[in-house]
């Protein structure tokens, strides 16, 4: 039997001291990690943070052939396909006596799926772990669309066995919790995606000052980085270009840099094409260079119209030192931003060029009003920082452990 050790000190509530176990942890995720998107960034940057802490980190995957950490096992074979307003790779095949292998070489004390899941590779997994095991879930999506949550529902009917295996449920939001409940009827604790603040400096440190300037450039600079699909909103903000320049209400010299790749990237090229302002389109931007882009932001614009249950971006941008961010009121994009009605602007209807022109107008040109909301957004990093999120997440481990013993 493998050695157990007790750790004091890691948690504390109300005061009190609280002992825990360092514990033997697999993440379950049907996707790869081949590429860093939001639930890829939620459980790398949560695992890392776990091990840290001196956890076992295991993560139980599909098609993956890089390596970002250890004990990576990818045991499916995927496909991709589009779904919420995303492309996602969805598991068609998967070995039960590769996941069974895993399964006994591992003995886990939990198992922590990433929700909702396919029946195919979680669903398998979870049907074939141990009562011993604890196992906790971690719901990440919001609608974007009627068509989104039919399919939630017809999936939460399909998992409803293997679901009552679930000792603990966890939603990222309050939106993500709401589609916990309508599409697989539980009741969840809402831990948000975590950010790896320190790491984020510290990469934005190592690629120097000169990097930073570089992506700045002369004049106020406006970053917008993400997909270029509809969703995501570069149009939106290509509108409120054309709508603050037609308007005068832009300071000289201000240029944007839309970072991204996807279907509508040469569309917004075409759209952005007769603005006098300056626009760069610098495609897809690596991970390490992510914290200079964003800290080279005057203003960080994300105007997705919705379809998110949380915003990772806002506060990677936050985190880098973007001055100010501005977000769409999307319900995913104000929760995580604490309501804070300064750094929101309206994604529908027609006024929506106007506002959002007006707001990145008012951070360019009205320093009290942007350093006022810059200090409000700093003050939020606490809250989302990886170490506030896995003190959290531990404790409904141990819940999840509590309620398989007895």
């Amino acid at each position: 039997m493998r050695e157990t050790w007790l750790i004091l000190g890691s948690l504390s509530k109300r005061g009190t001291t609280i002992e825990r176990m360092t514990l033997r942890i697999g993440f379950v995720f049907d996707d790869t990690l081949d590429v860093l998107d939001g639930v890829q960034a939620h459980i790398l940057t949560l695992g890392k943070e776990l091990a840290r802490r001196g956890n076992e980190v295991h993560y139980l995957v599909g098609q993956t052939e890089d390596r970002p950490v250890e004990h990576i096992h990818p045991l499916a074979r995927n496909m991709m396909v589009a779904f919420n307003g995303n492309r996602m790779r969805i598991p068609i095949i998967s070995k039960s006596s590769s996941i069974l292998q895993v399964l006994d070489d591992c003995r886990f004390d939990v198992l922590h799926v990433q929700a909702p899941y396919s029946p195919l590779f979680a669903g398998r997994v979870l049907t074939r772990a141990e009562d011993s095991i604890a196992v906790v879930a971690t719901y990440h999506i919001a609608p974007a669309g009627m068509l989104s949550y039919i399919g939630g529902k017809i999936l939460g009917t399909i998992n409803a066995r293997t679901h009552r295996r679930i000792d603990e449920v966890i939603a990222v939001s309050k939106v993500a919790a709401d589609y916990a409940h309508l599409t697989a009827h539980v009741d969840s604790c809402v831990i948000p995606n975590p950010v790896d603040v320190k790491d984020l400096r510290q990469r934005k440190a190592q690629a120097g000052q000169r990097s930073i300037d570089a992506f700045h450039g002369n004049g106020p600079h406006v970053v917008f980085l993400g997909r270029f699909v509809e969703r995501k909103g570069a149009g939106v903000l290509i509108e409120a270009l054309h709508w603050g320049e037609s308007h005068h209400l832009f300071p000289e010299g201000m240029h944007v840099t839309f970072a991204g790749k996807g279907p509508l990237l040469e569309e917004s090229k075409k759209q952005a094409s007769d603005l006098r302002l300056h626009c760069s389109f610098i495609g897809f931007i690596e991970e390490h260079d992510k914290p200079s882009l964003l800290a080279s932001a005057d203003v960080a614009v994300f105007p997705s119209t919705g379809g998110e249950s949380f915003g990772i971006v806002l506060l990677e941008a936050i985190a880098s030192g973007s001055k100010v961010v501005l977000a769409g009121d999307n319900p995913g994009y104000r929760s995580t931003l604490m309501n804070q009605e300064n750094a929101l602007f309206p994604v529908k209807g027609e006024g929506r060029a106007q506002a959002l022109a007006e707001s990145m107008a008012k951070a360019l040109t009205d320093h009290t009003w942007s350093e006022h909301v810059h200090d409000e957004e700093q003050a939020l990093l606490t809250s989302y920082d990886v170490a506030t999120v896995a003190d959290q997440v531990e404790e409904v481990y141990h819940q999840a452990i509590g309620i398989r013993k007895h």
